[in-house]
């Protein structure tokens, strides 16, 4: 047996190199067969196989190579402290050893990482930061990449014109470069866009273009995406019922891969549908198993989603006190986070909420706010897609007022 002396320093150091290098020849033999199998107790070994050979040049490959591939699935398992921490200190190291094909990878993927903790603005800047260095280098891939999670960023907004433009570019790239992939997640954005802008049979095309992809593939991963959007096209052109067969394919594939984040994601979606259906309890139930996933993770954003939900729901089963908290607990989590859009939706709901139970100042004073918040003068601005919900609010609330008025004037007379 070998005897190794700890108090010499060369073979200290030396023991520790082979041992990182062991670990991390490890990893990467997990990495190729069976990443998604991976126990959650052993992340934890995979953050520590990380640390010890951060500070070894003859490790990077290998390092890199690790941290890039486990970075999909900390992130769809919702383990997004871990995964920020493996991909900022490789991103450190990247920078360290002037590595810039590998910095624009990770720093692509950190941004990607935002976008799903809801930092939109520090999201947006990083994916900026991104098309910048992978043009300077000649990333074709990463360019694309960032242009098209840039375009779903701006498409959720409601800057239409924008996404399109993003989504548009990255597709032409994507399709020089021969990348089914992102292909893929590109026609599955460009779905996303046309629904939000209730082009529903160009919404159709794309998702059916982007799921077709990732058949073929046999990636279950992207399919699930799929399946959700084409779940939420169907929701928001009123056909709950194509909406469900959808989801509910999309559960059964994020059930099989372990994506709990979207496990919650879906559940929502279909929880709507069951309350579009007028299936009140099914739903409840539906958005009630996302809300207990999202406090899980302590993933604040989905959860407040789910809130949302669920306040719209009881506003229309007339549960008033119940939608009233649920719907103020999102406008004050939405305004606290600043994410603009979000507090606009929420804005509408609760008016909504006011005007089903004939609080008229108080549904009045809601349109306000939220006429405030957007520029209803610019055809080329953000939120169009509430225009007609919004043009449809305000004529209910007139109406009322005018009725209210009429009694009003009719009792006086008499």
């Amino acid at each position: 047996m070998a005897y190794l002396s700890l108090t010499d320093t060369e073979q200290r150091t030396a023991f520790f190199r082979a041992s990182a290098l062991r670990n991390l020849h490890y990893w990467q033999a997990r990495l190729t067969t069976d990443t998604d199998l991976l126990p959650p107790e052993e992340h934890n070994n995979l953050l520590r196989a990380v640390k010890m050979a951060l500070s070894l040049d003859e490790a990077w490959p290998l390092l890199y190579e690790i941290v890039t591939g486990f970075s999909p699935l900390l992130e769809r398992r919702g383990r997004w402290e871990d995964d920020h921490w493996a991909i900022s200190h490789a991103l450190e190291a990247a920078r360290r050893r002037q590595d810039s094909a590998a910095e624009v990878t990770l720093a692509a993927l950190s941004a990607r990482l935002l976008f799903q903790q809801s930092c939109y603005k520090e999201s947006v800047r990083a994916y900026r930061h991104v098309i910048r260095l992978a043009r300077s280098i000649g990333d074709r891939f990463n360019e694309a990449r960032a242009c098209t999670n840039l375009g779903f960023y701006f498409a959720e907004r409601g800057c239409w014109q924008r996404a399109e433009v993003l989504c548009c570019h990255a597709l032409q790239l994507f399709e020089k470069l021969n990348s089914a992939h992102g292909r893929a997640h590109t026609e599955n954005h460009l779905g996303f866009l046309y629904t939000r802008q209730h082009q529903w049979e160009k919404a159709q095309y794309h998702l059916e273009r982007a799921c077709n992809i990732w058949q073929t593939m046999g990636d279950e991963h992207g399919l699930m995406r799929g399946y959700l959007n084409s779940g939420g096209l169907y929701n928001d052109a009123g056909q709950p019922d194509l909406a469900l067969y959808y989801l509910k394919k999309a559960l059964q594939l994020a059930l099989q891969t372990g994506e709990n984040i979207a496990i919650g994601r879906v559940y929502i979606n279909i929880g709507k549908a069951y309350r579009l259906a007028k299936n009140f309890d099914k739903a409840e139930v539906c958005v009630r198993q996302a809300q207990d996933i999202f406090q899980q993770y302590s993933n604040l954003s989905e959860l407040t989603r789910a809130w949302s939900e669920l306040g719209v729901l009881y506003c229309q089963q007339e549960r008033w006190p119940e939608a009233s908290l649920y719907l103020e607990k999102s406008l004050k989590v939405w305004r606290q986070r600043k994410v603009e859009f979000e507090e606009i939706e929420t804005l509408l709901d609760i008016g909504e909420c006011e005007l089903s139970q004939g609080n008229l100042p108080q549904a009045a004073a809601r349109l306000r706010e939220v006429e405030q918040l957007i520029n209803l003068t610019s055809e080329q601005g953000p939120y169009r897609h509430l225009r007609p919900r919004l043009n449809q609010y305000r004529h209910n609330l007139n109406k009322s007022l005018d009725k209210k008025r009429t009694t009003s004037s009719g009792i006086h007379e008499v």
